[in-house]
């Protein structure tokens, strides 16, 4: 059942950046917020697998 909240943030960061991308056509004025986004999901990613391994 844990997994399925990591597979949830990773589909929601990759919805936002694909709304970004295409519909709002603004991802390069949002670089910053994609930055701490990224470094976040890695973060949580690196903690979340020692967690579960």
């Amino acid at each position: 059942m844990r997994i399925y909240g990591g597979i949830i943030i990773l589909f929601a960061f990759i919805c936002w950046v694909f709304y970004r991308l295409f519909i709002k056509k603004d991802l390069r004025q949002n670089l910053q917020a994609l930055g701490v986004y990224s470094s976040f999901v890695l973060v949580w990613a690196i903690i979340y697998a020692f967690i579960i391994y």
